[in-house]
C-alpha cells in the first residue's frame, strides 16, 4: 500500500492553530503554564447551569421523578471555546510530525500502532503535560499534578488541573477538571483531523458531574449524570496513580488476552491439581490470540480443532499431558479432534464485562509469581468487582505458564457468570 500523507498541503499557522482533533482519552495539566494556557473563566454557580437531557431515549415519567438522570451542562462564551480550541490544536500541533508518519487511505478510520500512540503520548509528556494511553496499557505521564489536585479536592478545597488522552484512532480528548466544595466541573474537548487533514472539535461541553470519587487504589471516577443501567453507563475511568512496570507487562502478556469473556480460566478456583475445572475448548480463543494475534476462523475449525494443534497451543500455557487435555477437552479419536464452538450471541451469558488489572504481585520461593487481579467495572463504578490470585510460572525463555487462580470470594462484590458454549 502507498504511503499516504494524511495532512496534505503545507499548514499555516492559522491552519495550525485550528489543528487537530484526534484526542480520545487525554490528560494535560493546566496547573503548568505555557502560552497556550490562558485562564479561561469558570461559570460553576448554579444560576449558570443548564440541565439537559442526554442522549438516550427516556420515559419523560421517568426524568421527570429524578433530575439527576439529566445531564447539568455549563453554557460556555464563543471566547472560552475559542481558548479551549487553541489549547488543544496547539498540542496536537506538536505531534503532528509523529502523526504523520502513518499510512493511511481512509483519515475517518485511523488505526494507529501503538508504539505510535506511545510517541504521541511522550510527546506531550515532554511539555510537562499529564497525559495517559486511551488503551489502559501504561501509566499517567506527569500524574503528580493531577494527584496533588485531587488530594485537595477530597478534603473540600478549590482546585484546578486537566490532562490529555490519546487513542490508537488518532482521537485526543483533553479534560480540565475544577473542583469547588467537592463538586467536579468538567470541561471537555475532543478532536480529530477531518478529510483535508484540518483539525475540528468533535465535542466540547462543560459539565457538573452527577458525583465523583478518587479511589485509594488511584482511580478517578466521575459519572457525568446518574445512570439508568449498564447499557446507559454514563461513568468515566483514569488510573491517575501509577503501577510497577512488571505490572503492566504481566498483563499485557497473560491476564489481558484471557480477560473474563468466554472462558472461565479467571473465573473459578483451580491448580495444577484441578485444571478439569478448566473449560480448554472456550479457552483456546484466547491462547490462540495470543500465539498468533489472530482470531480462529470460524471456517477453518467449525468441524474441530486438529488435535496436534490444539494440544500445542494449550501445552505452551500449561503444564498438562496429552492424555490429561484429551480427557479434559473432549477429544474425539475418530475425527482426531477437539471440539469447538465460535462465540455467538445465544451461546454467552448475557452480561456487562469487568476488565482485568494487575495491581501487585509476588516472587515466591520456588520460582513462581502470585499476581493479585482486580475486576474494573465501569458499568457500575467499582474499581474492584472482585479479586483474585494468578499463579504464573516464568519459563527460561520468558513465556509464562498458568499453575493455578484463586479468588477471594469472601470480599467480591460479584463474579461474572459463566457457562460453557457446549452446554448452551
Amino acid at each position: 500500500m502507498m504511503k499516504r500523507n494524511p495532512f496534505p498541503g503545507t499548514f499555516t499557522i492559522l491552519s495550525a492553530i485550528i489543528f487537530m482533533t484526534l484526542l480520545f482519552s487525554g490528560c494535560a495539566e493546566t496547573d503548568k503554564p505555557s502560552n497556550s494556557d490562558k485562564k479561561i473563566p469558570e461559570q460553576t454557580d448554579t444560576a449558570d447551569i443548564e440541565t439537559t437531557d442526554d442522549a438516550v431515549n427516556t420515559d419523560p415519567s421517568e426524568l421527570q421523578d429524578n433530575p439527576n438522570y439529566k445531564l447539568k451542562t455549563i453554557d460556555m462564551s464563543k471566547n472560552d471555546k475559542e481558548r479551549l480550541a487553541e489549547k488543544v490544536f496547539t498540542v496536537m500541533e506538536s505531534c503532528r510530525s509523529i502523526y504523520e508518519e502513518i499510512e493511511t487511505e481512509d483519515v475517518y478510520n485511523v488505526v494507529l500502532e501503538e508504539n505510535i500512540v506511545h510517541r504521541i503520548i511522550a510527546q506531550i509528556a515532554g511539555e510537562g503535560f499529564s497525559v495517559i494511553c486511551g488503551s489502559r496499557d501504561g501509566n499517567m505521564k506527569n500524574y503528580e499534578r493531577v494527584d496533588n489536585c485531587l488530594k485537595k479536592a477530597q478534603k473540600g478545597k478549590t482546585a484546578e488541573t486537566d490532562f490529555y488522552s490519546v487513542n490508537i484512532n488518532g482521537i485526543f480528548r483533553y479534560y480540565k477538571l475544577t473542583f469547588k466544595e467537592k463538586r467536579l466541573y468538567v470541561t471537555f474537548v475532543s478532536a480529530t483531523y477531518d478529510k483535508n487533514g484540518k483539525p475540528k472539535v468533535q465535542q466540547m461541553e462543560k459539565i457538573q458531574a452527577y458525583a465523583w470519587e478518587y479511589t485509594e487504589k488511584g482511580w478517578l471516577i466521575w459519572e457525568k449524570a446518574l445512570s439508568r443501567n449498564p447499557e446507559m453507563d454514563m461513568h468515566i475511568f483514569y488510573r491517575i496513580l501509577p503501577l510497577p512496570e512488571k505490572c503492566w507487562e504481566i498483563g499485557e502478556k497473560c491476564i489481558n488476552p484471557v480477560n473474563y469473556f468466554g472462558n472461565n480460566l479467571f473465573l473459578t478456583d483451580w491448580d495444577e491439581g484441578s485444571m478439569e475445572k478448566i473449560e480448554f475448548n472456550d479457552l483456546f480463543d484466547s491462547l490462540y490470540l495470543m500465539e498468533t494475534g489472530l482470531k480462529p476462523e470460524k471456517e477453518r475449525y467449525e468441524r474441530g480443532i486438529p488435535g496436534e494443534e490444539f494440544e500445542n497451543i494449550v501445552g505452551k500455557y500449561f503444564h498438562i499431558t496429552v492424555e490429561q487435555l484429551q480427557q479434559y477437552a473432549a477429544y474425539n479419536e475418530e475425527t482426531g479432534t477437539y471440539p469447538w464452538i465460535a462465540v455467538n450471541g445465544w451461546n454467552r451469558v448475557p452480561q456487562m464485562k469487568p476488565f482485568p488489572e494487575v495491581v501487585s504481585y509476588t516472587e515466591n520461593a520456588d520460582g513462581t509469581l502470585s499476581v493479585c487481579v482486580e475486576a474494573i467495572y465501569v458499568e457500575e463504578g467499582r474499581d474492584c468487582l472482585f479479586r483474585h490470585v494468578v499463579t504464573l510460572n516464568q519459563e527460561e525463555n520468558g513465556d509464562y505458564k498458568y499453575l493455578g487462580n484463586k479468588i477471594d470470594w469472601e470480599n467480591a462484590y460479584r463474579v461474572p457468570a459463566y457457562k460453557a458454549r457446549k452446554d448452551f
